[in-house]
Parts: structure tokens; sequence; C-alpha cells
């Protein structure tokens, strides 16, 4: 998405290059560019805006999508198959494991709301053209852990799982890699640099920066980080936002259609802060709206009727799960009231970590407390790594 497509941008101006001054360089410069990174993750945004499941994916559409993108736009970075691919009259896959497989593949992550989904379809988006193993499993290994950022799990969560799944190894430092780094443009040696400069970073900005550090094929690795970094830290900074408007407004048109369909960022990650949106448009299927009730389950106003319209609150219940919504009763009293309830929520939330929790302004609207006295209730489940809060109930916790 978004993320990968700057990450391309930014990273364009340094390939092949070691860049020396990477925590000062500017973001953008009148020597930067979109690649063919950026122009193929767009064709597979295309491709996937086509059907709503994966079964009504037709691959061949994609092979017409990408051929007519690279041919649209030429002359940007395509590898030289790659290029015989895009004007082929009968364009077949030819054995590549170059990192072409894994550098378009993030949209794939966000319109899935399972692994397997996510995976097979990246399979399938590789296939067409890098149907070497190892260009497939760069391709699975980025949409998984573009997957795994977005849907809540932690950067130790996403090591694991791409060590235990790819067996991709994540033990060097940024600082190590710099020191023997090289041009090298395949999945094997570039995909598990872009995951380190992930891990490694503080916040979007940060991850670029490392990703572009590490040298070689540094639009490429920036686009696998950007992507991953995107999804795991939610928000972009401006500058990167006024990056996104320098393109041509057709791939513009496909990048916002698709943000519009498929992605919804209801959690980032600011330093150790875990926090929960605002606004929350819709729930990824893992995902659970915690807000505040009335014993008789009245859910008529404020978070509690937004819980019964949309995630499934049933009416007449004040207490605990249902749907996709954890109601916390707050209209009975004072706050003594509320902690039985924000207790027995802690012990919920610590035997489902396979669920993550998006706590409102509980008590803070129609029952007229204070975040001041509301936020305390919270500090224990605030140590919970599936839990997220409001900013404002951090700034309380951590005063305290």
């Amino acid at each position: 998405m978004y993320g990968a497509i700057v990450g391309d941008f930014i990273g364009s101006v340094y390939e092949s290059q070691k860049c020396s001054d990477w925590e000062k360089f500017p973001i953008s410069s009148d020597k930067s560019k979109f690649t063919d990174d950026t122009i193929m993750t767009i064709a597979v945004e295309e491709w996937l805006l086509s059907a709503d499941n994966l079964a009504d994916l037709n691959d061949q559409k994609l092979v017409q999508i990408m051929q007519s993108y690279g041919q649209k736009y030429p002359n940007r970075g395509y590898g030289a198959n790659f290029s015989q691919w895009i004007q082929s009259e009968n364009p077949q896959p030819y054995n590549s494991y170059g990192n072409g497989s894994a550098m378009r593949v993030s949209g794939v992550a966000w319109k899935f709301d399972n692994m397997d989904d996510v995976r097979s379809c990246a399979r399938r988006s590789a296939a067409i053209t890098h149907n070497h193993a190892e260009g497939i499993k760069g391709a699975e290994a980025i949409a998984a852990a573009v997957f795994l950022a977005r849907t809540g799990k932690s950067k130790a969560d996403i090591k694991t799982y791409i060590v235990k799944e790819f067996d991709y190894d994540l033990e060097h430092t940024c600082d190590e890699i710099r020191k023997n780094s090289h041009f090298d443009d395949t999945c094997q040696v570039t995909v598990p640099l872009a995951i380190v400069a992930f891990l490694e970073s503080t916040d979007f900005e940060n991850a670029i920066r490392l990703a572009v550090s590490l040298g070689g094929d540094s639009d490429t690795i920036a686009c696998m980080t950007g992507a991953i970094a995107e999804a795991y830290y939610g928000r972009l900074p401006n500058t990167e936002y006024n990056i996104i408007c320098a393109l041509p407004s057709e791939l513009r048109d496909v990048v916002e259609a698709f943000r519009q369909k498929y992605v919804f960022i209801n959690i980032w990650h600011e330093g150790d802060l875990r926090l929960a949106g605002f606004k929350i448009p819709k729930l990824n299927s893992n995902e659970i709206f915690v807000f505040g009730s009335n014993l008789s389950g009245l859910h008529g106003g404020g978070a509690a009727r937004t819980a019964y319209e949309r995630y499934g609150a049933q009416w007449g219940v004040g207490v605990g799960l249902t749907g996709q919504t954890y109601a916390i009763p707050t209209m009975q009293g004072g706050i003594d009231t509320i902690k039985p309830y924000t207790d027995e929520f802690t012990e919920f939330a610590k035997k489902h970590s396979e669920l993550i929790f998006l706590v409102t302004r509980i008590g803070c609207g129609i029952a007229g407390f204070k975040e001041t006295e509301i936020a305390p209730l919270f500090a224990e489940s605030a140590k919970l790594p599936n839990v997220y809060l409001p900013f404002g109930f951090w700034k309380v916790i951590n005063q305290n």
C-alpha cells in the first residue's frame, strides 16, 4: 500500500549506493522516482479489486494487467527477463527467484482476513513470473509479515513466524549487514534484509532509513520494509503522504480505490504504546470492540450503539463478549462499581491472546467520567500485548 510505494520512491535515489548519511538524508529529492516496484504493486492491487474472493480471481487477468502497466510505464527499472515477459505475446513464468515477486505483493495481505488465503494468493501472484521456489517463498514471507503486522502481532511474533515458516536468518543487525553491503536482487538475500530493517526500526520513517542504509537494491528493500512498517506503525508522516500525490492520477485512483475498500488501520504503535483508533470503520476478524455499556444492555447511544449496529453486541446483554464486542458496564454508580468489570476484562484478555482488544474511551462519554478516573482501571490490561488503549488512557497510566 502507501508504505510500499513510499519506500520505493525514497529508496530509488540510493540504489546500488552506500548511504552514509542514512539518518539525515532528505526524504525526497529531484532525483526521486517511482520504479517498477510501485508500478507492479498497483497492478496487483487492480487485480485484487477485480474479484471479491480468492476463488474468483483470475490469474490470466493479472498477467494482462501487469503487461498493460509495464507497456504503459516503460523504463522503470524492470529486469531483463521481466521486460521480455511484458512484451511477450505468450507470457510464461521464467523460473525467477528475483525480488520482483516480493516487492509487488503487499496488497494481498490487506485483502484477505486469514493467513491461508494471504499465502495462497501470494503464491499465485508470484508464480505467473517468479515460479522458482525462492521467488514464491519471498512473496509469501512479505505478505505474511504485512498480514501479521496489520492484525496486531508483536515484532517478536512476526520474527518467530517468519523464521519458523520460511527459515530466513533474521539474526544479523543492520550495523552488521552494512559492513558487507553489496547489490543483490534475489528474494533469498533481500527479503530477510527488509524484514530485519523493519524489526529494528522505531517508527515508519526510521524503518525506511534503515532499509536504505543497507545499500544494494535499496528501492526494493525499502519498498518491502515500508509495506510491513505501515501495517505495524499505522500512520505515515504527512511528508510521506505527499509522495503519493506525485503518482499519475490513474495510478493514484487505483491506490485510493484499493485503500477505500480494504485498508483500515484500527491499531498502531508509537514507541511502546499500543494505540486504538478513535474512529473504527470496520473490524478485522480477530479484533474486539471494547465499549462502555449499562447493566441492562440497552445499547442506545455512543460507542454502545456502534457496537450494537455494526459489530454484533447483543441487545439486553450488558457485560462481556457478544459478537465482536466486549461490554464493560459504566452506568451503575461510581468508579468502584466499574473496577470489578475491568478486572474481569483483564482476565478475559489474558486467556484470549488470539484476539486483539480495541478499548474505546469507555465511561468518558454518556457516563460522565474523566480519563483520569477511568484510565487507571486499565493499568493491568495495558501490560497485555493484545490490548490497545486510547492515547489519553496511556497518558494517564504512564503518568501514574
